[in-house]
């Protein structure tokens, strides 16, 4: 897999190196797959080939990685494999190229994954909390096939046109509020999270823009080869089953809220840029983008709440967040500031910032009033962690970017 983030304007840097994968579990005889103790991982790809009977092309299953020994998980990235809609175009030609690439992207998507859950599970036990409960990683989600047979009409809908899904996303199950852009069927879905990972439908550029090519091949922006992506999402999952911001354990099975706010959004980038070692976590496919872009997601710039994002953007607001929390991680220490933020989830559950109970804090959380709850919840934290030792210094770390104790989300006008 890849270990680290390549870098786009380095090629070299963009190669696959061998490492052993952790806690996987099966049965006596079986085949080893990606399943373990905290993730699982399943492949939603879709491969073509003619009917054999009516000779049209039609979608069949990837189906997911099986091996026959514990070191055969050996698969080549194959630069993100090809476009789903030039394999279709191509009668399946590149069902090989395709197939390869999405290996490799479950075994990348599994060691991230694994990595990120187990390093929060030792968080939580540390704080004497439960772990984590398990989760599923689907690659090649959504992938917008157009002919019958398998996922057909399963992809992103967008101004009415069906296109194959360009990222990741995070999703509990959810009939009562469904996401008109995808089809997130609940019975076939982990009761506990599962994270999407789309074939991409674009192609990874360098800091310039630039087209990456590897042997002469573009390469496609799969997001199962893409870590920044895979920890972020995954982060989420770390999110909903601490801070459970919208009380979705009260919740019936299949009505959980699939919202994101901005601490939600910014969390997750900073459990990103930990696993990653990285405050650049997107680097690998957003190269191009400088720390002065709107969109930009590097925690190390200098966003503060002037760059608040009036229309309630959770990417945009939550970098602020995110960017605080590293300057926190910076001053206090590494392991210091990990065990502070995820006391601060732990604590986010059990109570708002006035002591108010789960229900009450979400409709707080919904009125937006984030940025300043969310540091009387570090507050809390180190008060419960370090006696409030750091006090003045995490209100200061905070004040420099324009976070403080009195103001709400809505006097930070900005677009």
């Amino acid at each position: 897999m890849y270990v680290g983030l390549p870098d786009p304007d380095i090629a070299e840097s963009i190669r696959p190196l061998p490492i052993v994968v952790q806690n996987l579990v099966r049965n006596p005889g079986e085949p080893w797959r990606l399943r373990g103790r905290l993730v699982e991982v399943v492949n939603h790809g879709v491969l073509i080939e003619r009917d054999p009977v009516r000779g049209l092309p039609r979608g069949i299953p990837m189906g997911n990685v099986e091996v026959g020994s514990p070191d055969g998980f050996v698969f080549q990235p194959h630069n993100g494999g090809r476009l789903p809609r030039d394999d279709e175009d191509h009668t399946g030609a590149d069902n090989a190229r395709i197939l390869e690439a999405a290996r490799f992207g479950e075994v990348n998507a599994y060691y991230y994954a694994d990595r990120t859950i187990a390093y929060a599970n030792g968080l939580l036990a540390t704080l004497g909390e439960g772990p984590l409960p398990p989760l599923r990683v689907v690659v090649h989600a959504h992938s917008a096939s157009r002919l019958a047979g398998y996922r057909e009409g399963d992809g992103e809908k967008l101004d009415g046109k069906l296109r194959p899904f360009p990222g990741g996303h995070y999703r509990l199950p959810n009939l009562a509020r469904t996401d008109g852009r995808f089809r997130h069927p609940v019975d076939a879905m982990l009761a506990t999270g599962e994270v999407h990972l789309g074939p991409g439908r674009s192609y990874i550029t360098d800091s310039r823009g630039r087209g990456i090519t590897v042997g002469g091949l573009p390469y496609v922006r799969n997001a199962s080869h893409i870590p920044g992506i895979i920890v972020h999402e995954v982060g989420h999952h770390v999110v909903a089953h601490t801070a459970d911001f919208f009380a979705n354990r009260s919740r019936p099975g299949n009505e959980k809220v699939n919202v994101k706010i901005h601490m939600d959004e910014g969390t997750a980038d900073y459990w990103a840029a930990v696993i990653l070692k990285t405050p650049d976590i997107y680097n690998w496919q957003h190269a191009a983008e400088g720390q002065d872009s709107r969109d930009n997601r590097d925690i190390r710039g200098l966003k503060t709440t002037d760059n608040f994002d009036s229309h309630g953007n959770p990417h945009r607001n939550g970098n602020i967040w995110a960017s605080t929390l590293w300057d926190v991680r910076r001053a206090l220490g590494e392991w210091t500031a990990d065990l502070l933020v995820m006391k601060m989830l732990v604590l986010c559950s059990k109570a708002g910032s006035e002591g108010l109970d789960a229900t009450e804090t979400a409709r707080q959380i919904a009125k937006k009033n984030e940025l300043r709850d969310g540091l009387s919840m570090v507050l809390k934290a180190d008060e419960a962690l370090n006696r409030g030792v750091n006090r003045a210094r995490l209100l200061r770390i905070f004040e420099d970017r324009g976070i403080d104790l009195a103001t709400p989300d809505e006097q930070f006008r900005h677009d």
